[in-house]
């Protein structure tokens, strides 16, 4: 289902205590009139009401942030009843994320104790970002309109997010930092309207300790989730997500030779993916170094996905420049699950709109690839994975023919719960 509308801010009121008795101050928002930004009255706000508050947007309001924004909160509760629409100057927000070097996040909320509470309301506590206009000037061969900002950071010690609404994203919804998070109830929805490609649409990219998401719907063109370098004890689960989604990914892992990825206790649970390239996926870089370890993705309904099962230690990326790296290490993965898959392959128009190269970057590597394939394992050294797992995994190509298998060094010593025999052919449990 598609949501409308927008999220507006602006003007700091601070109200006696006796308003709201739990907080010591509260800052409504009121927005400015005409084409005026709500930013600095934003901003104002956030100052104002940065300890033991309640910042509130209220209900039917239209917020203009023209301006980027960044927060330091300590013990806040921000209200978003009303919608937030970001600037549809595209050339102008390239002008600010270029002098920032390239990277901007347009909000950055930070603290102790924070909570971002949306509207229950389909149509009210949106954030839209105009996205699509962005999507369209993507040139041919490129993958994504240069100088993108990304949507919002969270990083927070003990925080809250519900009812986050993210319309037509120009790339990166939202990074989460911290510890000891929760988040419930977020739509984001980021399907193209043209024939032109959602580049860099990641859901959440989560580098926290102690994250809870629940009750998500994502419909993107990147990872739903991307699980990042730091992150521990995270879980993901009822949601559903689609489009030409990259499904539930752990990584890219590895990507800068001097550093050590550390990622462990992720579990991805009862999950339906409508359409996409991937479900599950696992991706580490040549020549990275570090563990993840004790991952699991389990009750995963796949229907049209490409790639249902997907490990990857040779991991690139087509939009980064450099040339080859030194195949001499790996990120070591450890404890790995995979449970209750069922569903079928995209066997008859595989792939996605993120191709710009030919062969397609999803494709480099993969010998005799038919589309039929429900799992693919491509371990990088014969000892690089260890403890691999899975069972009762039901998924089929849509042209009802076998379901085949690509796998490289998982060997048996190391796996001997690895439910099939690794090799490439048929998919052929053994467990």
């Amino acid at each position: 289902m598609l949501y409308r509308h927008l999220l507006s801010l602006a003007v700091c009121l601070a109200a006696p205590a006796a308003a709201a008795p739990s907080w010591a101050n509260r800052c409504t928002i009121v927005p400015s009139k005409g084409d005026a930004s709500d930013s600095p009255a934003i901003a104002e706000a956030f100052t104002k009401c940065a300890n033991n508050s309640e910042i509130v947007f209220p209900a039917g309001a239209e917020y203009k942030i023209y301006e980027p924004l960044v927060a330091k909160l300590n013990n806040v509760v921000i209200k978003v009843q009303g919608n937030l629409t970001l600037p549809q100057d595209v050339p102008a927000v390239q002008a600010l994320v270029e002098a920032k070097g390239g990277t901007l996040t347009w909000f950055q909320i930070g603290g102790t104790n924070v909570q971002w509470i949306g509207s229950s309301d389909p149509h009210a506590g949106w954030i839209k970002s105009h996205g699509q206009a962005w999507w369209d000037l993507n040139k041919p061969g490129e993958a994504g309109t240069p100088n993108r900002p990304h949507l919002m950071q969270f990083n927070v010690q003990n925080g809250l997010m519900k009812h986050m609404k993210s319309l037509k994203p120009i790339g990166w919804n939202f990074s989460i930092k911290g510890k000891n998070i929760t988040i419930s109830d977020t739509v984001i929805d980021a399907r193209s309207s043209s024939s032109a490609f959602p580049f860099n649409t990641d859901g959440f990219d989560v580098g926290a300790k102690d994250v809870t998401i629940t009750n998500s719907n994502i419909f993107n063109g990147d990872d739903a989730i991307a699980i990042n370098d730091g992150a521990n004890n995270v879980v993901f689960k009822h949601a559903t997500i689609g489009f030409e989604t990259h499904g539930m990914s752990v990584g890219s892992l590895g990507s800068k030779v001097a550093s050590v990825a550390d990622v462990q206790n992720i579990r991805f649970e009862d999950v339906t993916v409508k359409g996409g390239l991937y479900a599950a996926r696992f991706k580490s870089w040549i020549g990275g170094q570090g563990l993840a370890k004790n991952i699991t993705w389990s009750n995963i309904r796949v229907d049209n996905v490409t790639f249902p099962i997907f490990v990857t230690q040779t991991y690139f990326n087509q939009a980064s420049a450099g040339g080859d790296r030194p195949n001499n290490s790996s990120v070591m993965m450890e404890d790995f699950t995979w449970e209750h898959f069922s569903g079928n392959i995209n066997t008859f128009s595989p792939g996605d709109g993120s191709c710009t190269s030919d062969p397609c970057w999803y494709n480099v590597g993969l010998v005799n690839l038919t589309h039929t394939e429900a799992v693919i394992i491509e371990c990088n050294t014969e000892k690089s994975c260890k403890n691999f797992q899975t069972k009762d995994i039901k998924v089929h190509p849509q042209t009802k023919s076998e379901s085949k298998l690509i796998c490289m060094n998982a060997m048996p010593d190391l796996n001997p719960q690895l439910g099939f025999d690794c090799k490439n052919g048929t998919f052929a449990p053994t467990i």
